[in-house]
């Protein structure tokens, strides 16, 4: 199994269905698909939290190399490539993932610019692409032949895996979750989907305008757009809430703190090697809540925001 379909896989459960992830990904919704997805990462990429992943490895010599231990690594797209920037110090590492195969994208003239000096990039394994600054950067330009990511780098972080270890466990301890997710393959469209879950194996989504599903138990009942009549088939039995992000998580690292609509939160990146995925997590101090949530990873630019947590939830089989 190659690279691409192996993180294709991990991120949907199902076959690659090619270069439009989002129409892919849109009849993957309206399918009676979750059986498969719950095996693997359930609906991570697509609505994320239902289950933790098994995790699937790529082909070793398709994989992008590990950034530094200890680097803040950050995730921005170029156009619909995922990049991701690693630093530690003064080195400066680029990775790169094709907008087609989603591989390493290796071959590219990639550059630095950091202020105003313009570094050009050498090449230190598939899709990766390195470069050492005269000093520890605060802002940090990836340019590809075809655009460039800025990136904001804070001048002191500290060790996250604490943080984003305990906001794993809030998430696996809740009764019940309502959150919105935008999910995009490129720079514009994509879905829009409300995903609604109560503990311990009940789930919902609804698609802005497209379709709709619901698991309870080991059933499950689908439908192709509004008003349509609901499908029922079986389904793998989830375990729901769950983390977004699942297991295996690196390079976390407190970005620094903040606040959202008034409530204080660390600002936590952490990354999923095995996929390869990059966060970006709004974590509540003091309930470990996951407010926000943005993951960039092969044609896939997801974000979510997260509602309602413990509410009353009521999740039935549609008449």
């Amino acid at each position: 199994m190659g690279a691409a379909s192996s993180r294709y896989r991990y991120l949907h459960g199902v076959p690659k269905p090619g270069r439009n992830l989002i129409w892919g990904l849109g009849a993957l919704l309206a399918g009676a698909l979750i059986a498969g997805i719950a095996a693997l990462f359930a609906f991570s990429s697509h609505g994320g939290s239902a289950v933790a992943p098994t995790q699937v490895q790529a082909n070793a010599s398709q994989s992008l190399p590990a950034p530094p231990q200890g680097a803040v690594v950050l995730g921005g797209e170029v156009g619909a490539r995922a990049v991701a920037l690693a630093v530690s110090g003064k080195s400066l590492t680029a990775s790169v993932l094709s907008p087609t195969s989603g591989d390493p994208e290796s071959g590219l003239k990639v550059s630095f610019r950091t202020g105003g000096e313009s570094l050009a990039a050498m090449p230190c394994g598939a899709g990766c692409y390195r470069a050492t600054a005269a000093r520890a950067p605060r802002q940090v330009d990836i340019v590809l032949p075809d655009g460039r990511a800025f990136f904001r780098i804070p001048a002191t972080t500290r060790p996250g895996t604490a943080v984003v270890t305990r906001a794993a466990r809030v998430f696996r301890g809740l009764r019940s979750l309502v959150y919105v997710e935008s999910l995009r393959s490129g720079p514009s469209g994509g879905l829009l989907t409300t995903w609604r879950m109560a503990a311990p194996d009940r789930l919902s989504y609804q698609i802005r305008n497209g379709a709709a599903a619901l698991v309870i138990g080991s059933q499950r009942w689908d439908q192709t757009r509004p008003g349509a009549k609901w499908v029922r088939s079986e389904s793998t039995r989830l375990n729901v809430p769950g983390p977004t992000w699942g297991d295996g998580v690196a390079n976390a690292r407190v970005l620094g703190s903040s606040t959202l609509h008034g409530r204080p939160v660390w600002l936590v990146s952490f990354t999923t090697p095995s996929v390869p995925a990059w966060f970006t997590a709004w974590i509540e101090k003091g309930s470990y809540r996951t407010l926000q949530l943005r993951m960039t990873a092969a044609s896939h630019f997801m974000f979510h925001r997260y509602t309602r947590f413990n509410a009353p939830l009521k999740i039935v089989p549609p008449r």
